[in-house]
């Protein structure tokens, strides 16, 4: 993968510096200032701090999950019909990525709940 296309990635001792702050009760625009990160990162680090602790943000990226419909479903419902926010639904149903969250409720929004069901995966050719 070649430097232009590879995603923007932090340092190990820069998000072990995050866990630290986070640990603090530090918010994320605090976060921010004291890494020199942006603040949506630093959001987002603290959000995934609060669901899954330390390990979310050492180990964010690492690894992908993947949900059920039923967890999915519940999800989108919580947030939209329940009125949880994006940070309480994560929390509540352990979902570390806010993303996830939010194409969910617009996948749902848009072509209603079978847009959630598992759909197989294509391999890429080589």
């Amino acid at each position: 993968m070649s430097e232009a296309t590879r995603t923007r990635t932090h340092a190990p001792e820069v998000r072990q510096r995050a866990v630290e702050v986070l640990q603090e009760g530090v918010g994320h625009r605090a976060l921010a200032a004291e890494l020199g990160i942006p603040q949506a990162t630093a959001r987002q680090w603290a959000r995934a701090y609060a669901v899954g602790g330390a390990d979310a943000v050492l180990n964010a990226g690492s690894h992908h999950r993947t949900y059920s419909y039923d967890v999915k479903l519940a999800v989108v419902k919580d947030r939209l019909e329940n009125g949880l926010t994006v940070r309480e639904a994560m929390i509540k149903h352990k979902i570390p990525s806010e993303s996830s969250v939010k194409a969910w409720c617009r996948q749902y929004r848009e072509s209603g709940e079978s847009a959630l069901a598992d759909k197989p995966r294509v391999k890429k050719a080589e």
